[in-house]
């Protein structure tokens, strides 16, 4: 796979999720005002005059509905696919303002109660509309019309000669952020065209994996370990990456990150007795300094103190790596994640992974109410949301596209004389612990994801240190760990919704995620 590293870097955008869809001059207004506009209108009049004006996909809200399915169902092919509901809505409302007769029942049957909502345009989402007449074409478009696109979807009417594509192609690129160009070639059969361009460029909320320090879990005196690397960049002529190979479909190696949270509801000090806790621990340690009689703790009786109260915290603690939602079941995975609020919108990502059936036949059975279930019955990272009496962990790799480096910090920072700090017996962190201590690694990471529609990039430096145990001696009690695996390694779906009113922005299927590729230092 090649990637134009050189380009990609000029557009120094940060960018998780960009998706667009455009619609340009609906079928039905070209039809109409194309080819029928000089026949006589009692011809058309008949061929329209039984048209049914009740649709199953007849939209009762802006929220979720079977029309948002509709075009997955009905492309239901084994490739990639995205489009905008949201847009088609949109483009469809503003051709319905110019229709009437059976041609506005046709529309209305399907536009039924939707309310287009106005969005704000940032640099981050762009939202635009716009009716293109040709100039010989001017006077055959009614004011009433003009104005009704202008006041209801902020429309701009724009006259062009159409002798060259020039001006309708830089108004789509200029409001899709440069990312569609050249969508025509040639206007001269066409009179005007109805344009809804829809763009976003948002990051997420918190990044999927962490960048500026590693996602580790360690409960003292308590067998349990979790633990992500974080994702680093540094400055370099290729930005590169340390993500995850996951196989995909059992077809391909993939780049994925990997995302955690751990919910401990195991409360060892209720469960099992401070009493019983401070006899076993006692016991441990007559044993233990039998074996170590030079090695003694000077009050073990506070040294009991401090082991119960730590813990005894363990318990409620809840942490997790990022943001995100999740169900699963023994049929489905679903991972949801909010992209950070912009001027007053916020959307959400959610993937939906059947588990052992195939992703078209899947589909091909979904409802709306199905889909309803799965975002009403996600849960979020939360105490009360799981099972007492057990450390409840969660994780999962989520397939990404991206390059991988990592410095070799440590050796780099010794060639530089800086040795001490990295030497047991030499290490000087007085002002950091009281504890003898010394660092033990020194890393670098650099990342940088490519996607069709931007770059993004980041970069961390992460130096850790390991100081001793006081004596030396330690009881660690084995405790219940239940896991939660929500890996998206088959092909699923997706769609990205606004929080407030459940609108459907983009909607399609994942069946080849992007190809792995790995950069080594030599």
């Amino acid at each position: 796979m090649e990637v134009d590293v050189s380009k990609k870097k000029e557009k120094k955008v940060l960018i998780v999720i960009i998706t667009i869809l455009l619609l340009v001059a609906i079928g039905a207004g070209v039809y109409y005002f194309v080819v029928y506009k000089n026949k006589d209108n009692n011809e058309v009049g008949k061929e329209v005059e039984n048209v049914e004006t009740k649709s199953q996909y007849r939209l009762s809200s802006n929220g979720l509905e079977p029309f948002d399915l509709y075009f997955l169902q009905l492309e239901n092919q084994h490739a990639n696919k995205v489009y905008s509901p949201l847009s088609i809505k949109y483009a469809l409302a503003m051709l319905n303002e110019g229709t009437s007769g059976d041609t506005k029942k046709q529309i209305t049957s399907i536009i039924g109660d939707y309310n287009t909502k106005k969005y704000t345009n940032s640099k981050n989402m762009s939202f635009a509309n716009a009716l293109f007449v040709k100039d010989t074409y001017k006077d055959n478009i009614k004011e009433t019309y003009v104005n009704n696109l202008k006041t209801k979807y902020n429309a701009e009417v724009i006259y062009d000669s159409f002798s060259s594509p020039y001006y309708i192609n830089n108004w789509i690129s200029n409001n899709t952020f440069n990312l569609i160009n050249n969508v025509f070639d040639d206007l001269s059969d066409i009179d005007f065209a109805l344009v809804n361009a829809l763009a976003i460029d948002m990051e997420w909320d918190n990044v999927l994996q962490p960048i500026y320090g590693d996602y580790e879990i360690n409960y003292q005196h308590e067998k349990y370990n979790f633990y992500i690397p974080c994702l680093n960049e540094i400055d370099s002529e290729i930005s590169r990456l340390n993500y995850f190979e996951l196989d995909f479909n059992n077809s391909s190696k993939v780049n994925s990150v990997k995302i955690g949270a751990v919910i401990n509801k195991y409360d060892i000090v209720n469960i099992l007795g401070e009493e019983n806790i401070r006899k076993t621990v006692s016991e441990a340690y007559e044993k233990w300094k039998a074996e170590n009689p030079n090695e003694l703790i000077d009050d073990f009786d506070l040294y009991l103190d401090n082991y119960i109260n730590n813990i005894d915290r363990h318990y409620g603690n809840v942490s997790s790596s990022t943001d995100f939602e999740f169900f699963i079941d023994e049929d489905i995975k679903v991972f949801a994640k909010d992209l950070k609020e912009y001027d007053g919108t916020t959307l959400q990502y959610i993937g939906i992974m059947p588990k052992e059936e195939s992703l078209d036949n899947y589909i091909n059975d979904l409802t709306i109410n199905d889909i309803n279930y799965l975002i009403n019955n996600l849960k979020t990272i939360e105490f009360d949301n799981f099972k007492e009496g057990v450390i409840t962990e969660i994780s999962g790799y989520i397939p990404m596209f991206k390059f991988e480096y990592e410095l070799k910090l440590m050796q780099d920072l010794q060639k530089l004389g800086i040795t001490n700090v990295f030497d047991e017996n030499k290490a000087d962190l007085s002002n950091l612990t009281s504890s003898d201590a010394y660092i033990t690694d020194a890393k670098h990471k650099s990342n940088i994801e490519f996607s069709n529609e931007g770059i993004k990039a980041s970069s961390a430096t992460f130096i850790g240190g390991a100081g001793n145990i006081v004596g030396g001696f330690d009881y660690i009690y084995d405790v219940p760990v239940e896991k939660i695996d929500l890996t998206f390694d088959k092909p699923y779906m997706f769609l990205i919704r606004d929080k407030e009113s459940n609108e459907i922005w983009f909607m399609g299927t994942v069946y080849e995620p992007y190809e792995y590729i790995s950069i080594t230092e030599e």
